[in-house]
């Protein structure tokens, strides 16, 4: 096959067709979904042989370079108005920006970008509050430019601080097929150690201190279905399976209560949830919290002994919010806070230390309440509906991390809003 590069008038390129029979239903040694037919049945297909899963095969990437060239032949006349539009788009953009810092224990996270640069810088600033943010020295905790030198490609996600602030983690994928190795680097000499994990879905969630994490691993059919512990500076083949989802329906996720407490596992299919607990200090063993029914779903978040909870139990579409005890968390002691109201949807919660922050909709827009914590738990009749000035918007809760705003703060990073078009982040204070 002539390289791409040998004219300088193309054809276009035209791959050979090769027989090749693809086979339906309950073919053996393959998991073939729910109830395969048991009578295989054939199509042919004479491009099979351009699937590539592996990115490898010398003769298939050759047509791609040809039908590249080819693409670049025929809209060579579109460059000029290539670059106008390229230009005009670019216009439009802040290209140089600092998003909204957060605060996770004594610092300010926050990413930026910079004109010219491809990728996130992520940053962060020691300060006691929002407003002495401007007298503290950068930190870059991570350039993700760096990173990405020598790689055509690269997506980094789940950008994770250890709990004590002196390591992060964070997971790369150079390949564009979204899994992804994690690297643990030590902020202090701003060095990544050996790659401690390979073959990971999305990012890792640590535990109770620098030693471990937790991470998902995926199928054949990159479904995530495995959580592994991983204890760091041990190779992966020693990580310990702490659950495997066996319903090819189900997906796995997982993610940390907001008061660090707990490791959250999430299975889910269009229709159903069910989500165990892991207690970080000290447990070795998931818990379920409610065993799946058919159609039933809630999320589960925790304050002080509670599950907070918000589910469509009893055909409540637009969900209910109900607690439920650590020691007793199935349905049957689920305890609805607020009357359910059809016409108020809640969509997430989040808590603090004082009061719990509900995302939703309500009149055909997005909305947020908040909820005060008493002794007992959420107590109903402080239930508030943020206000806003403008007509149109758009209001969804941002960024909280574990250290817990206490009740006193009168500034508190809660919502990342829309007015009218013009997109604004900032603080609410309630």
């Amino acid at each position: 096959m002539a390289n791409a590069s040998d004219s300088t008038d193309l054809k276009p390129p035209v791959a050979t067709k090769r027989a090749h029979r693809v086979p339906f239903g309950a073919v053996e040694g393959e998991n073939r979904g729910y109830k395969p037919f048991k009578q295989l049945r054939y199509r042919d297909d004479p491009w099979f042989w351009l699937r590539d899963d592996e990115r490898k095969n010398e003769e298939v990437l050759e047509l791609l370079r040809r039908e590249n060239a080819y693409t670049t032949q025929q809209t060579a006349h579109l460059e000029k108005f290539k670059s106008k539009l390229y230009d005009e788009h670019i216009s439009h953009l802040k290209q140089t920006d600092d998003r909204p810092a957060y605060r996770h224990g004594k610092f300010y996270y926050y990413s930026k970008t910079i004109e010219g640069k491809s990728y996130d810088i992520y940053c962060r600033k020691k300060a006691s509050t929002l407003q002495a943010m401007s007298n503290e020295s950068e930190e870059i905790t991570l350039d993700v430019n760096l990173v990405a030198e020598g790689h055509t490609q690269c997506v980094v996600s789940g950008v994770q601080p250890s709990p004590d602030h002196a390591l992060i983690a964070y997971s790369v994928d150079f390949s564009g097929n979204e899994t992804y190795d994690v690297r643990v680097r030590t902020l202090a000499t701003g060095e990544d150690q050996a790659t401690e994990v390979v073959g990971v879905v999305g990012g890792v969630v640590w535990g109770a201190d620098n030693s471990e994490f937790y991470y998902l691993a995926e199928d054949e059919a990159k479904r995530p279905y495995k959580l592994f512990r991983h204890r760091l500076g041990e190779l992966q083949s020693q990580d310990e399976c702490l659950f495997t989802e066996p319903d090819d329906l189900f997906y796995m996720d997982i993610w940390q209560s907001q008061d660090g407490k707990f490791l959250l596992v999430e299975s889910s299919s269009t229709e159903t949830t069910e989500i165990a607990f892991l207690d970080l200090l000290g447990g070795t063993a998931l818990t379920t919290i409610q065993p799946r029914e058919f159609g039933l779903r809630y999320g589960v978040d925790h304050h002080d002994g509670l599950f907070i909870i918000w589910t469509n139990i009893d055909s409540a579409l637009n969900n209910r919010l109900m607690t439920a005890p650590v020691a007793a968390p199935g349905k049957a002691n689920w305890q609805e806070v607020i009357p359910y109201d059809p016409a108020r949807k809640i969509d997430s919660v989040q808590v603090f230390k004082g009061f719990l922050a509900l995302e939703g909709r309500e009149a055909g827009l997005t909305q947020l309440w908040t909820i005060e914590m008493g002794r007992q738990g959420p107590s109903a009749s402080t239930l508030h509906k943020v206000a806003f000035d403008e007509d149109l918007y758009e209001a969804s809760i941002s960024i909280n991390k574990i250290a817990l705003v206490a009740a006193s703060e009168t500034l508190r990073r809660l919502a990342q809003s829309s007015f009218e078009g013009e997109g604004e982040k900032g603080w609410l204070s309630l």
